[in-house]
């Protein structure tokens, strides 16, 4: 397949190849009777202008004469009516006697037959002027003659060589055949400038289309050209940037539609994780339950204390399942945005003292050494005092329920720039790595046995992390030398 530039190159050799060709064979057909005609205009005229001369027996004549035959190369002749000669510029000693015209007639023999002679004059009786084409036998030459009447008694020759008219048509064509070559040259050289300056933009329009063929829009047209190419340049540009940003909106869509497919994905697998743990939860108290209230109506027990024990493991697990039922309802209130909260400007040193009164009497029992550290002897923050307690009571709770035989609860305050951090530290077993994410869902348990022993079903670090979104704060929890520790990040405003 041909390039543009090939194509483009070609038609413009063959166009001028054409155009040399059609020009000499205008000139070898049409030039010599062109020039033939502009020759015989110049004839007539000249023989006008010699008449008027003529007649008013002007002196310039003879001056007039002479111009016409250096400048022209033409060649006068005066003849009488019987053909004899008076006066002709082509006899050396004839030039200096055309003033003779204006006096008696000189006759010399006729350089025209009689035959010729009558032919003339029969052809003046019809038009003005007679044109042939004729030749001098003493010098060998064919001319153009003009002839036309001077007056009654004479006739007016004007003669101009036909030779020299071929000669030059000839030469021309030579001349132009000469030219076409130097113009194929000269044009080829042109021809491929231009073609390469045409099929540029083009190759780079090309390559802009294959680009955004390919996504990429990186490629641009930055050509100041004003030309049909150059608005196709800047067409391109605006439909790169339309595709551009279309397709950038479309994998913000894809991207979110993406991301949403995978949330309802993530919630569906947590709504029937949640589903399989609230019911494995409360399965086991309602076994439970199920097994002592056959026993009593049965009558296993037989004595009114062992009645009592049955009908309290009853009363325990129902309270766990309302525990459990309670914690549920808070946990969804929380994910709705259903809860409200009471902002007002709180002591959080005074609301932490608090706290620690209220477990003290668990601390002595279990003879737990405690310690609270802070930086500061005064933060007031603006915050919903309920919340924030919850979070700690189940931070100090899971302290209490973990902490390992060192039997060791640290509370750690530090104040920053906009915001504090109070921590809580218990000695234990530190939480494996690959659970520190997990422990925040919901009825996560790291000991099962343990916690079902003591009525915890998981969801309260849930419910911790609810709390602190509603509080525009963060949570964490990080392993320590021998220890766990769970922090709580609150805005002071």
């Amino acid at each position: 397949m041909k390039s543009i530039r090939s194509k483009l190159l070609l038609t413009f050799i063959s166009l001028i190849i054409s155009l040399v060709g059609i020009g000499v064979l205008i000139n070898h057909f049409f030039l010599e009777p062109f020039y033939v005609h502009q020759k015989t205009l110049i004839l007539k005229n000249s023989s006008l202008e010699f008449k008027l001369l003529y007649k008013n027996k002007n002196k310039n004549l003879v001056s007039y004469v002479d111009n016409l035959e250096k400048s022209h190369g033409l060649s006068i002749e005066v003849l009488t009516n019987d053909g004899e000669t008076r006066y002709s510029s082509l006899k050396a000693h004839d030039k200096e006697k055309i003033i003779s015209l204006f006096g008696p007639s000189h006759r010399v023999k006729p350089n025209v037959s009689s035959n010729g002679i009558d032919h003339i004059k029969e052809q003046l009786k019809k038009e003005p002027f007679y044109v042939t084409e004729t030749s001098l036998k003493s010098i060998d030459l064919e001319f153009l003659v003009v002839a036309s009447k001077l007056d009654d008694q004479n006739l007016l020759l004007i003669r101009t060589p036909i030779s020299a008219i071929r000669e030059s048509v000839g030469i021309y064509n030579y001349f132009l055949i000469y030219i076409g070559l130097a113009l194929l040259c000269v044009g080829t050289v042109i021809a491929l400038i231009m073609a390469r300056s045409f099929t540029k933009p083009i190759l780079r329009l090309n390559t802009m289309a294959k680009e955004i063929t390919k996504l990429s829009f990186s490629k641009k047209w930055n050509n100041k050209r004003k030309d049909e190419l150059g608005q196709l340049g800047r067409s391109m540009n605006e439909l790169s940037g339309i595709l551009s940003r279309f397709i950038k909106e479309l994998n913000v869509k894809n991207e979110s539609l993406t991301n949403q497919l995978e949330e309802k994905v993530k919630f569906e697998k947590k709504r029937r994780l949640f589903i399989s743990n609230v019911s494995h939860e409360l399965k086991t108290p309602i076994t439970i339950i199920q097994s002592y209230t056959e026993g009593l109506q049965i009558g296993v027990n037989n004595t009114e204390e062992e009645k009592q024990e049955y009908l309290a493991i009853i009363m325990d697990e129902a309270n766990k399942m309302e525990r459990m039922v309670h914690d549920l309802l808070k946990l969804s209130k929380m994910q709705n945005s259903k809860v409200e909260l009471i902002i007002e400007q709180v002591d959080f040193i005074c609301l932490l003292n608090d706290m620690i009164k209220l477990y003290s009497p668990q601390f002595v029992e279990h003879q737990i050494s405690f310690e609270f550290e802070k930086n500061s002897n005064e933060i007031q923050i603006m915050t919903d005092r309920g919340k924030v307690q919850q979070i700690l009571a189940n931070y100090l709770n899971n302290a209490l329920y973990h902490v390992n035989e060192q039997k060791l609860i640290k509370i750690k305050l530090i104040e920053k720039v906009d915001t504090f951090v109070v921590s809580i530290y218990n000695s234990g077993k530190q939480i494996p790595e690959n659970e520190m994410e997990a422990i925040w869902e919901s009825f996560y348990r790291g000991d099962r046995a343990r916690n079902r022993e003591k009525g915890n079903v998981g969801l309260g670090l849930s419910i911790v992390k609810e709390l602190s979104i509603l509080l525009n704060g963060n949570v964490g929890v990080k392993n320590e030398e021998s220890g766990v520790v769970f922090w709580l990040e609150l805005p002071k405003t």
